[in-house]
């Protein structure tokens, strides 16, 4: 059998949180934990800044807001079409590698330990089972508020992190939009747009609709919660990659 013709199964693992959370960074130690693996950036799927809308009182587009901020049947048909097919698509981009993330190392010891075993994992499942698996790692501050995301995610995280301490990073940071512009906050976007949006979007996931310190009611099956200020990097990555090879290996 030629390696093109060989059936490909994906494991998607679904990274979400808050702007700033440090969602970005863990993906990019997960993806560098398995040897067959891609990411997958929910902001790649935006639409058009013309699309969005504008506030009233300050003028300026609003990125933020659930119902708007993602183009939710472009980016759930491609999950539900990666699923299926095993393949990426040759023409998708992807701009939010541009945007600048903090360096929270791992160290390469970690990091090769796990590439170790789960590459080993994936081949011993294509010696078994004929089928190569293929990781792909899922980035987005949205990923738990549509239910046909949630049912494309086979692992799924969310790093729950305080307004300060988001607010503090996001302010030093500028992002990339899809038009390949650079974007940073305008005066009163966080208070009247980031963090307001953030919170409608995760209440459903906390008991009491406490998204700073609520425990997770189970609306998501399987989210691990991470504390962005207490966890460490590599204590994240570890219980994400000790589910993602049990999933893995799952018949």
């Amino acid at each position: 059998m030629s390696p093109a013709s060989i059936p490909t199964r994906i494991i998607t693992i679904g990274i979400g949180g808050a702007t700033s959370s440090g969602k970005t960074t863990l993906t990019k130690h997960i993806k560098n934990c398995l040897p067959n693996s891609f990411t997958i950036h929910q902001d790649d799927f935006a639409p058009p800044a013309e699309q969005l809308p504008v506030d009233p009182e300050y003028g300026f587009a609003n990125w933020d807001d659930a119902e708007g901020a993602v183009d939710w049947d472009r980016i759930a048909t491609f999950l539900s079409e990666l699923k299926k097919t095993g393949v990426l698509p040759a023409d998708h981009q992807s701009f939010d590698s541009f945007n600048e993330t903090a360096n929270v190392p791992v160290d390469d010891e970690v990091i090769q330990s796990w590439k170790t075993q789960s590459g080993k994992l994936a081949a011993g499942y294509l010696e078994k089972h004929g089928v190569k698996i293929v990781w792909a790692v899922v980035d987005g501050f949205l990923l738990y508020w549509d239910d046909r995301i949630i049912s494309n995610l086979d692992v799924r995280a969310f790093i729950r992190v305080p307004e300060d301490v988001a607010r503090a990073r996001r302010e030093a940071r500028s992002y990339y939009t899809p038009e390949g512009d650079t974007w940073r906050d305008p005066p009163h976007y966080w208070e009247k747009t980031v963090w307001p949006a953030y919170i409608r979007a995760h209440k459903h996931l906390f008991s009491s609709e406490d998204v700073a310190e609520g425990e997770l009611n189970g609306t998501v099956q399987g989210l691990m919660l991470f504390e962005s200020t207490t966890t460490s990097m590599k204590d994240m990555v570890d219980t994400v990659m000790k589910k993602v090879l049990e999933v893995s290996v799952a018949e």
